[in-house]
């Protein structure tokens, strides 16, 4: 069957470019740990790779909760959608609510959460350590804990965080040391979001050591024999479809990156049963696609980029600025001790700014068998930036 090219929607099922060495890992990786924190730029399959994950725990016939944090703004938000969330067969809801005294506000309040009524902020705020004990306590009763799916988590976050800096700094802190004891009680998580949390947490102050027994997931771009395998099924047409192999290689030539959203872009604009002459392809995508897609990634790494200057522009410029120069330039990977560390920062302020760059798109690394890393772009739309962006 066909793929279905829906530009910048996640697709499930049948329509699913399937890459199966990388939806295995995914599943692998959260069987095997806490969780799973999956953070990158947008349009690069993030939420296709989440929807897998829904089916596959729905085939199983095992518990899943999903919250779209995005348009959240409060914890009481989150704790609302959280409960909403929960699956009935769970019964974790129940279990949680039946651990609180039976005429105790907490449970009138997670009660009427639970149900969808709106509750002021400082109410919640007032029971939150009641709330997170009682859904601890009541994981460690439960045999099969729901896995806890929140996309856009970083963006609750900053909301909480840019409404009031102070005040929200200590309820996130309490909400990522809740949601650790969650996982420490069974509940595993995939959190991801298409802005890091190094950032955040660096900016904000917030403790990261509620998340260090999550598991980083990068999401690659796709192989070149990935590629072409991508477009053939999307070109797949009646004997008379004038799509060829000829044409296939011309496209991957032309798209140059090789996220699936691109592929998506590029075949819509060739056109799939009527394609153009293969001479035509160049001027199509030069003047209709890398204008688009290009300029959607550039702004998401000058906003990234932006967000460093506000942490601190000291920082920015003297530890970003320098250790992108170094890992872009390199013809091959960069090593921790061929990043220059200016007077006055550290090696964990060092550790933070890879961290925040790996997190937001610019970076990857890989790791030897002594643990030693090395760094190198992350794509090539991030060497593109680099070199638009002309910092250095």
């Amino acid at each position: 069957m066909p793929l279905h090219l829906l530009y910048g929607n996640a697709v499930t099922g049948e329509q699913r470019f399937e890459r199966p060495e990388l939806q295995d890992r995914l599943m692998r990786t959260l069987a095997s740990s806490g969780g799973v924190k999956m953070f990158g730029l947008r349009r690069i399959g993030k939420s296709t790779l989440r929807l897998y994950v829904i089916e596959q725990m729905q085939q199983s016939r095992k518990p899943c909760a999903f919250v779209d944090a995005q348009g959240l703004h409060t914890i009481s938000d989150l704790l609302a959608e959280l409960f909403r969330a929960l699956p009935q067969e769970s019964k974790l809801t129940s279990r949680a609510l039946g651990l609180i005294a039976k005429d105790s506000p907490i449970k009138n309040l997670l009660e009427a959460l639970a149900k969808g009524t709106k509750i002021g902020e400082n109410v919640v705020s007032a029971y939150w350590k009641e709330a997170y004990n009682s859904i601890r306590d009541a994981l460690t009763d439960t045999r099969d804990a729901p896995l806890l799916i929140v996309d856009e988590f970083p963006f609750l976050l900053k909301n909480v965080l840019d409404r009031n800096p102070e005040a929200g700094r200590d309820e996130v802190n309490q909400l990522l040391a809740a949601m650790r004891e969650w996982r420490g009680a069974g509940m595993k998580m995939l959190l991801t979001g298409s802005i890091g949390i190094t950032a955040l947490s660096r900016k904000y102050g917030l403790n990261r050591d509620h998340l260090n027994d999550l598991l980083p997931f990068e999401v690659p771009e796709l192989t070149e024999n990935e590629a072409s395998d991508f477009v053939r099924q999307a070109t797949v047409s009646p004997p008379e479809g004038r799509w060829t192999e000829e044409l296939t290689r011309e496209f991957i030539a032309q798209t140059g990156v090789l996220y699936p959203s691109f592929l998506v872009k590029g075949l819509l604009e060739l056109g799939v049963d009527q394609p153009p002459p293969r001479e035509a392809f160049a001027d199509i995508f030069a003047s209709r696609v890398r204008p688009v897609l290009h300029d959607d990634f550039y702004q998401q790494f000058n906003k990234r980029f932006k967000l460093y200057g506000e942490i601190d522009r000291k920082l920015q410029s003297q530890l970003v600025v320098q250790a992108l120069k170094r890992i872009v330039d390199a013809n091959t990977g960069t090593q921790l001790d061929e990043l220059e560390l200016p007077e006055g920062y550290t090696r964990i302020d060092l550790a933070d700014v890879l961290d925040m760059l790996v997190e937001d798109g610019f970076i990857r690394f890989s790791e030897d068998s002594d643990g030693n890393r090395s760094w190198q772009p992350a794509s090539r739309l991030a060497q593109l930036w680099w070199k638009r962006s002309r910092l250095a």
